[in-house]
């Protein structure tokens, strides 16, 4: 190895620390339609609800549980989960929808008792203030961050009443911009099965790419059975391309 491939490894080492040091333990963004917040305790009764949810997790039986998730089935992951963040694997959001946003045709499908109280959320450089009853609906974010290769996967998972809400697109629009903006990833893969139409018709008619990969019988059900995986990825020059703008067209944002 010359001098020069040296060199460029050192900086490449550099740039991949600096983006990690972005890996905050607090982080979190808030938008007109929805707030991406820490995971906190009082949201694991929300996310053991959706986790248990066989309409919500239908095309994603790779990750159920016979049984279900309690609330400290999810509490446990939530800690599982902020331990990786803290070492800097993962960025992990819990998403959440204020009462007055949530759309008229769901209102009376949500009993009162799923609204938390009022609060200020502390994020790293500042808070969010959720200044009226509010919902988690979720949960989403980057995975298997590799600053040194320059690539993550992103994943999401939503309360089926919020489908086709535009909540999903604008949760994975922001875990996609932090990915590609501010760690500058290269590449962030997204893993689904076949038969989730919803999310492979995101990626290929929002975003514009095409199955990358399908990895034959990659994801176990249990009972011995397996499901193919379907791997797509946007890489930063796409992102920056066009899929940001794209991303931000359909959400209606404007600057």
């Amino acid at each position: 190895m010359d001098q020069l491939d040296i060199s460029a490894l050192v900086e490449r080492e550099r740039s991949g620390q600096r983006s990690q040091d972005l890996i905050l333990s607090r982080h979190g963004v808030a938008d007109a339609l929805i707030m991406l917040l820490p995971p906190e305790e009082e949201y694991d009764q929300a996310m053991s609800r959706i986790l248990s949810d066989p309409v919500a997790m239908g095309n994603l039986k790779f990750m159920m549980r016979p049984n279900g998730y309690s609330a400290a089935d999810a509490g446990a992951r939530r800690r599982s989960r902020g331990e990786r963040q803290a070492r800097k694997e993962l960025l992990d959001y819990a998403i959440a929808v204020k009462k007055s946003l949530v759309p008229e045709h769901i209102v009376d499908k949500i009993s009162d008792d799923e609204y938390l109280p009022p609060k200020r959320v502390l994020i790293d450089g500042g808070h969010i203030d959720m200044d009226e009853l509010y919902l988690v609906v979720g949960c989403c974010g980057l995975l298997n961050i590799d600053v040194f290769n320059r690539s993550s996967s992103a994943g999401i998972i939503l309360d089926a009443r919020f489908w086709r809400t535009g909540i999903s697109s604008a949760a994975l629009y922001y875990s996609l911009k932090f990915g590609f903006n501010d760690l500058k990833l290269h590449r962030i893969g997204i893993e689904t099965t076949e038969k989730n139409a919803g999310m492979r018709g995101w990626m290929e008619n929002v975003v514009g790419v095409h199955v990358e990969n399908i990895r034959k019988e990659a994801l176990y059900l249990g009972n011995g059975k397996f499901v193919d995986s379907w791997d797509y990825a946007i890489f930063e020059y796409q992102w920056f391309g066009r899929t940001e703008a794209r991303l931000r067209s359909k959400l209606r944002m404007v600057g």
